[in-house]
């Protein structure tokens, strides 16, 4: 009964941050349409918490490859932008209330969050991995997971998909970005973790931990996109032209061989 419990509270939370966000869709908010960003600051968001497309650095600023994105994307619409951070699984509901007007922040377009919010067209695409310490040998399969301790971050792609396939077979523990999540898998906290690839891949480039992927069988892709409240068509047209151009001009792929690597595709 414990395990069925604890479940099903694991349920309500991920389906809460987006079917909580969802109902708002039909209350009065602050949103503005583009001729208002014009004329004032384009508010963008990002969780400042998933390295290499947002983080604090040594300095205290907040950067990445989303926080470029963002500002080259202004840049293109001749607007001004300011940038901020929010906890992850918070930023569907702030958008749906008016706090920000787009999130450039890797979200994966996904057809549960459409219920919500409105998605632009794709600027890279994420997939699902698992990852273990370096000298596990016991995990290659789905299977295996049974009675680990599986980690995602609350909100994630990544934690729906533990959530939902778990069926109380493994313990579900929740992070609120992906450093914290590594230091839980390092460290022993976690037997396993689920999140999207690229950032991982990156992280492992740059601080060598003792961990590894593990095929475990085929995983969820999504196209990640910027998003923006529902029924902003004039900024969603915008954000699109200006990704377009971004990409035709070499700013995109710019961007992409500062953040991921020369010569990266992750379109």
């Amino acid at each position: 009964m414990k395990a069925l419990t604890r479940k099903f509270s694991q349920s309500l939370a991920v389906v809460a941050i987006v079917a909580g966000a969802a109902a708002m869709v039909a209350m009065p908010t602050q949103a503005r349409d583009l001729d208002e960003i014009r004329n004032d600051v384009f508010q963008v968001v990002n969780s400042g918490a998933y390295p290499p497309f947002s983080y604090v650095d040594t300095q205290g600023n907040l950067v990445g490859l989303d926080v470029d994105m963002a500002e080259a994307l202004a840049a293109k619409m001749g607007v001004e932008v300011n940038v901020q951070s929010s906890p992850w699984s918070g930023i569907i509901a702030a958008m749906v209330g008016g706090r920000f007007d787009a999130c450039i922040c890797s979200m994966s377009d996904t057809e549960e969050r459409r219920k919500a919010i409105d998605f632009s067209d794709s600027y890279y695409s994420a997939g699902l991995s698992v990852w273990v310490q370096g000298g596990t040998d016991d995990i290659s399969s789905i299977d295996d997971f049974a009675g680990k301790t599986v980690g995602s971050t609350l909100g994630e792609t990544g934690n729906q998909w533990a959530v939902e396939n778990g069926e109380g077979k493994w313990r579900n523990q929740t992070f609120q970005g992906l450093p914290s999540m590594m230091t839980g898998l390092t460290t022993g906290r976690i037997d396993l973790m689920i999140a999207d690839d690229v950032p991982v891949l990156v992280a492992m480039q740059e601080n060598a931990p003792d961990i590894k992927m593990v095929d475990v069988g085929e995983l969820p892709r999504w196209p990640a996109a910027i998003s923006v409240q529902k029924n902003k068509p004039e900024l969603l047209a915008a954000l699109n032209v200006a990704l377009a151009e971004i990409k035709a001009d070499g700013t995109y792929q710019t961007i992409v061989d500062k953040w991921i690597g020369k010569g990266a595709n992750i379109e």
